[in-house]
């Protein structure tokens, strides 16, 4: 019996397939993150089921995921074994202790050894391409229409130079990326807009407001840029930068219904949601055990703070004072995903279910789960917006900051501070309304409804942008002049001086005469005195 997931792809498939062409698109990711691959495979899979030929090529930095299946229909999947040095920056980019996130700030000075790690990881890995450039010239027999690839993986650009791929659109798998709509020439208004790892809301104070601004400039020039050359005789430099303004599109995992309100251009396609398949979601059964567990106490919270965060690393503490304020509510059972079995600091307290891994989405999707307490991963974020759950949202480092105030401002969650963590009455305040208060669970469900019924879906968006992009290539039309514009220019600057300088000097003359006018008024009036005397 086919079920409800697989008619659902099938009508996808059989819709796209009667209105488009079939085009062809390599989809490049580098297996370095699970999240990123994730975004990305989705992608590959969104493309297949509408009836197009997607090629997944994914070489392998870290070797963990290699051995993940993150695409579902497609059958052309090509690795490429990464050299030695390759592995050991992998291991060291998976193995930076993030876990002094939980107690230290996610400072641009904590971040840039980690970046680091990441440039020389890509240049790396743009060495170990080069290598094996007959993987490059199979994939050149297959005439690709479209490449996709992440923004600021690099070494893409050094494979869409050889492939001689003429259309192609970027992505990125964050909710915003200041560099890569820079380059389009899209607005930043970071007066109301935070950067992804801002600690801000769209409403910041004049202090915040300048560093909102000024944290672009610092980052673009600690950062060292990677110098590459193409693959192809003469070997001439591929400056990235001036590749990009050329892309077809831009894919960005933000939704506007979500996010804070901006200024884009079309070019700009927010496709925020496509990892979220809802109709797999809601079909989705807990197992057994799973079962049980829900239907122990009137309500249950799931307590989760992802993949890289992990509990096990939180400091004494805060483990020792969220255990105690989870015990302080009876009716309610605590789902824990906790990564070790020594959960002694939580002896006596009945009402907490440990567990080393959970099936997270089966279980939001369950309406036996009342809340979610987690750390506002943007995966985690777009899966309780689109299912309804009133969340807590504890964001830990880098851009979970940004998403846990983007999605508070819906009115469905609340965000407290990781430093509030050993603070019981904050823990118990926050979960005493997502748990009575029935606004956030209304405010939640609202947003889910809202999602539901957006006017166009982020998959069809994202198909439709990928076929015209093949189609028709880059567009000068739609390639802002703004982005060529000084920054004088820009911002009105020289006709602001214009206009200033003109007032002051109409100002000066007019003083000038009013000067000269006045010098000569008491001589006048003695002349008239002495007339009538």
């Amino acid at each position: 019996m086919i079920n409800v997931e697989t008619n659902m792809k099938l009508l996808f498939c059989l819709f796209f397939a009667l209105c488009s062409d079939s085009y062809n698109f390599l989809v490049f990711c580098p297996l370095f993150g699970h999240s990123h691959t994730t975004f990305f495979a989705k992608i590959a899979d969104t493309l297949t089921y509408a009836g197009h030929n997607v090629t997944f090529f994914t070489p392998t930095i870290v070797r963990k995921f290699s051995k993940i299946q993150y695409v579902k229909s497609i059958t052309h999947v090509l690795q490429l074994d990464p050299s030695d040095r390759l592995v050991k920056l992998g291991s060291m980019f998976e193995e930076k202790d993030v876990s002094k996130f939980w107690y230290r700030d996610s400072s641009l000075s904590e971040m840039l050894p980690m970046i680091d790690t990441f440039n020389n990881m890509f240049v790396e890995q743009a060495a170990v391409i080069s290598r094996n450039l007959h993987v490059l010239d199979d994939l050149k027999e297959m005439n690709f229409d479209v490449m996709i690839f992440e923004h600021f993986v690099e070494p893409a650009y050094l494979v869409l130079d050889y492939l001689e791929i003429q259309k192609f659109i970027p992505a990125t798998s964050l909710a915003f990326d200041y560099n890569m709509v820079k380059s389009i020439g899209e607005p930043l208004m970071l007066s109301t807009v935070p950067l992804p790892t801002s600690e801000y809301s769209d409403r910041m104070s004049l202090p915040q407001r300048l560093i909102n601004a000024i944290n672009p400039l610092i980052f673009d020039n600690l950062i060292p840029k990677n110098k590459y050359r193409s693959y192809r005789p003469p070997y001439a430099p591929i400056n990235t930068k001036s590749i990009e303004p050329f892309c077809s599109a831009v894919f960005t995992n933000s939704n506007p219904y979500i996010d804070y309100p901006r200024a884009t251009l079309e070019k700009n396609v927010q496709v925020g949601g496509i990892s979220v398949d809802i109709d797999k979601l809601k079909s989705q059964k807990v197992s057994n055990e799973w079962d049980a567990v829900l239907n122990l106490r009137p309500k249950t919270v799931l307590v989760s703070f992802g993949s890289i965060m992990l509990s096990k690393d939180m400091p004494i503490n805060n483990k020792i004072t969220i255990a105690t304020v989870l015990g302080k509510f009876p009716d309610v059972t605590f789902i824990w995903k906790y990564e070790t079995n020594d959960t002694s600091f939580a002896n006596g307290t009945e009402n907490i279910h440990f567990s080393n891994w959970v099936p997270q989405t089966a279980l939001l999707a369950d309406p036996r789960l009342s809340a979610f307490f987690t750390h506002a991963g943007l995966g985690s974020v777009n899966e309780v917006s689109y299912l309804g759950k009133p969340t807590i949202m504890c964001p830990i480092f880098a851009d979970q900051m940004r998403n846990a105030k983007m999605l508070a401002r819906h009115n469905g969650s609340i965000e407290i501070s990781k430093y509030d963590l050993s603070n019981g009455d904050k823990i118990e305040e926050a979960l005493s309304k997502i748990l009575f208060d029935e606004s956030y669970k209304t405010a939640a469900e609202k947003l889910a409804h809202q999602l539901a019924n957006q006017p166009v879906k982020p998959k069809e968006l994202l198909v439709r942008h990928a076929e015209f992009a093949a189609q028709f290539g880059h567009l000068p039309s739609l390639d802002p002049h703004s982005r060529q514009m000084s920054f004088i220019q820009y911002f009105l600057i020289d006709l602001t001086a214009i206009i200033l300088s003109t007032v002051i000097l109409f100002l000066f003359v007019l003083f000038k005469l009013g000067k000269l006018m006045y010098s000569k008024l008491p001589f006048n009036l003695s002349l008239v005195k002495q007339k009538t005397n």
